[in-house]
């Protein structure tokens, strides 16, 4: 969930895979609310947890 780290490993694979990698950062600038708008437009499933084990733990993230 750390950002900066995700968008670094997506720049090492943008030039490995010579693809085109998109900058993200969703937890700027209502970049959640946004990321689910997005979810439902192009109907991408959403799990309802963050698969920690505390969430786990919890009964969820089976």
């Amino acid at each position: 969930k750390d950002a900066e780290a995700l968008n670094n490993i997506g720049r090492e694979l943008e030039e490995k895979y010579s693809v085109k990698y998109l900058y993200a950062d969703f937890k700027k600038r209502n970049g959640y609310k946004r990321s689910i708008e997005l979810s439902k437009q192009f109907g991408l499933y959403r799990q309802d947890y963050c698969g920690c084990r505390y969430s786990r733990m919890s009964g969820r993230g089976d």
